[in-house]
């Protein structure tokens, strides 16, 4: 468990050095209920880069064999985006382009079995 988090940091640290973002905002912590088979410490909900024109990349890891669902939702709640992800392997990742969507804050909500992140997204 250790390896894992030292390899996600410094995955973490290299790619906020690639991207310009620091490593402190990519990894603030969402809302996290309890799930039975992964500590909340492996599961993670990524959203990059942030802030953004339009174009995020979502990365998810440690929610393997979970029905999930990816919602994207603007600042009242109303749901601009959603799938339904079946086939979730080790790491998942999606590249959504919300940039015909107005500037402002969004949420980025995955919602599982026991089990729910949320990330804040600025499109600029």
């Amino acid at each position: 468990m250790m390896k894992r988090l030292r390899l996600f940091l410094t995955l973490l640290l290299a790619f906020g050095a690639v991207c310009g973002s620091s490593p402190a905002e990519a990894a603030k912590p969402g809302v996290t209920t309890h799930v039975a088979s992964k500590p909340a410490e492996e599961r993670n909900l990524l959203v990059y880069p942030n802030p953004s024109t339009g174009i995020v990349h979502i990365a998810i890891n440690g929610f393997e064999g979970r029905k999930l669902e990816l919602r994207v939702l603007n600042v009242i709640g109303s749901v601009i985006y959603r799938e339904a992800i079946t086939e979730l392997n080790d790491r998942y990742t999606k590249t959504l382009d919300l940039s015909k969507f107005a500037s402002g804050l969004y949420y980025v909500k995955l919602d599982g079995d026991n089990a729910s992140q949320m990330r804040k997204l600025v499109i600029r």
